[in-house]
Parts: structure tokens; sequence; C-alpha cells
């Protein structure tokens, strides 16, 4: 009689193990793909509010340009200096009532509405206007906020335009900027 002999045949340990490693770093990268795929709508989100706010301070400022007496001046609208702070405030901290308004009054009303709107809508966030040319109501506005401490995978390293005053800042995380150039 012919005895059968089987031979084993199927996967070691070890090549187990190497499958199981391949594996695993499949997953992590697939992982990680997930976590910048959850992160993107939310920065996209700010962004889009970023713009509505800044395309609301034009608009507030080209509405105040038509303003006679006293003669309008874009001016009553710069803001040269941001610091590191970023306003809290949800409700708008000044306000004037008419007919005691000046075009300067309604400059600072609307800086302060704005920049209530973006705290209620940004993670920290605040904005930076610079008149380029006076005489002919030219200027830059900034929208800068911070994405959340979450979102420190998301690299915005050189992806935005912004001033260089807040460059200088040197804030952690680089703050987000919408640049729009107006003339009014």
């Amino acid at each position: 009689m012919k005895k059968l002999t089987h031979s084993q045949s199927g996967a070691s340990l070890i090549e187990i193990l190497v499958t199981v490693l391949i594996l695993s770093i499949g997953l992590l990268a697939m992982g990680a793909m997930m976590s910048y795929a959850v992160q993107l709508p939310k920065a996209s989100g700010n962004r889009s509010v970023a713009i509505s706010a800044g395309t609301n301070m034009i608009e507030r400022m080209r509405s105040n340009s038509t303003t006679v007496s006293p003669a309008f001046s874009i001016t009553s609208y710069e803001t040269t200096t941001f610091s590191a702070s970023f306003p809290t405030s949800t409700t708008p901290t000044y306000s004037c009532t008419f007919p005691n308004c000046t075009q300067a009054n309604i400059a600072t009303q609307d800086i302060s509405e704005v920049q209530a709107l973006l705290n209620a809508q940004l993670p920290p966030a605040g904005m930076a206007i610079q008149v380029t040319n006076a005489s002919n109501n030219e200027g830059n506005l900034w929208i800068i906020w911070q994405e959340a401490a979450t979102f420190g995978a998301y690299s915005t390293s050189g992806s935005d335009n912004c001033n260089t005053a807040t460059v200088a800042l040197g804030l952690t995380p680089t703050p987000r900027c919408v640049y729009l150039p107006f003339k009014l």
C-alpha cells in the first residue's frame, strides 16, 4: 500500500506579517486622506464667509462715498494697524444715530458692524483696509482669520495673499487671508 503524503503549503508567519504591514500603511494613508477631506469643506466655507464680508465692507464704503457734506474721504476707512489679538465681540462696538452721524462716524460704524459679522461667522478674524490712491478712492481690503487648531495638517504656507503687516506678526497657525482690491 502506498502512503499518501500531503505537503503543506500556505503562508508562513513572515509572509502574513509583511501583508499586515503593507495593509496597515495603506489604511493609515486612507485615514489621513479622509481627515483632509473632512477639513476642506469647512475651510471653503470660511473662505466664502470672508469673501462675503469683504464684499459687504466694500459696498458699505461705496454707499458712503456719495456723502457730500462733509466731503467723502476714503481715508476714514483705513485701518493700517492689525494686531495678533483678533477682536471677539459679536455685537457692533460703535453706532451713531441719524442725523448726528458724520461720514467718519459712519465709517467707524461700518467697520464695527463688519467686524462683528466676522466674529460671529469665522474663527478668530479681522480685517485690514489700506488706501492706495485717495483721490481715485482705490484701496486694498484683507479679511484675515485663523483656522481652528484641528486644521494644523492643512498647510497654507505661501498660498494666501496676506498683507505684509499680517505676515510680520508670525502668527501660529499661519493666518488665512482673502485679498480684495477695490475702486469705489
